[in-house]
């Protein structure tokens, strides 16, 4: 991503529902005995989908500004932007151009 991304919350009460239960999931995920590198990832997913859920709609510039101001040198913008690309395609297909990942279970 180039340039900031505005990922909006869709309208489809299952997606949102999907969504919610997908965030439970990434913070399931979180290893408490990974380094912060390792678990960028899924930090980066877990702060998309809060910031999408909580104010329906992410600016990704401003989100990645946050993230890096919390993490310092440790904030991996690769995975963000990956992180922001997998959020849009939940939100567009439930998750049909997401390969390896486990979709949304609602859609």
């Amino acid at each position: 991503m180039s340039e900031s991304t505005i990922i909006t919350l869709p309208d489809n009460h299952a997606r949102k529902q999907g969504l919610e239960a997908k965030l439970d999931e990434y913070r399931g995920r979180l290893n408490l005995d990974e380094s912060l590198a390792e678990k960028m990832d899924t930090i980066c997913k877990i702060a998309v989908l809060e910031t999408l859920l909580r104010e329906g709609k992410v600016v990704t510039w401003d989100l990645s500004q946050d993230l890096f101001a919390k993490y310092g040198e440790a904030f991996d913008i690769k995975q963000f932007n990956v992180a922001c690309e997998v959020i849009i395609d939940y939100c567009d297909t439930g998750g049909q151009n997401v390969w390896g990942g486990t979709g949304l279970t609602c859609c």
